[in-house]
């Protein structure tokens, strides 16, 4: 049986699917995982598409319900006027996902909490922190531009 560690380097994984794709976006990917087997994945592919966390949805074929999710961001929790895509914490509260490990909080001041807040609200289990370096790391421009301001170079 696979652990926490695997489930989440496969979700890193998928994200780097949309390396050169998602700008300004990050790379997400997910993946959804009932009695230690792997049910749903997806990742974030284009800007203005589904996120990881849907996209890992809607590419199951089985109810969700009780399962958990791997992502290595915090899901979004915010609609705003220029934002195409609706939050993806209210679709996890929805399909009562029972467990979400998380990489990294998204630190986008229209997220940075408020999604893993929902979503314990909503009384599910959030763990943060899961191969949190390596999913830094895979997101480094997007972390810097969105904590600076500035392009990384």
């Amino acid at each position: 049986m696979l652990n926490s560690d695997a489930f989440m380097a496969r979700a890193l994984e998928l994200a780097q699917a949309g390396e050169g794709y998602t700008s300004p976006n990050p790379m997400v990917g997910a993946v959804i995982v009932r009695d230690g087997r792997i049910i749903g994945e997806g990742f974030h592919a284009r800007p203005g598409e589904a996120h990881a966390e849907v996209a890992a949805i809607e590419n199951t074929r089985e109810p969700i319900a009780g399962a958990e999710m791997y992502c290595n961001l915090e899901p979004c929790s915010h609609s705003t006027p220029h934002k195409r895509t609706p939050p993806c914490a209210d679709r996890l509260i929805r399909e009562n996902i029972r467990k979400l490990y998380v990489a990294t909080v998204d630190p986008n001041p229209h997220v940075n909490g408020s999604g893993i807040a929902a979503l314990r609200r909503a009384g599910i289990e959030v763990e943060v922190g899961c191969l949190s370096e390596r999913a830094l790391w895979l997101n480094e421009t997007y972390f810097k531009y969105i904590q600076t301001g500035l392009p990384f170079v």
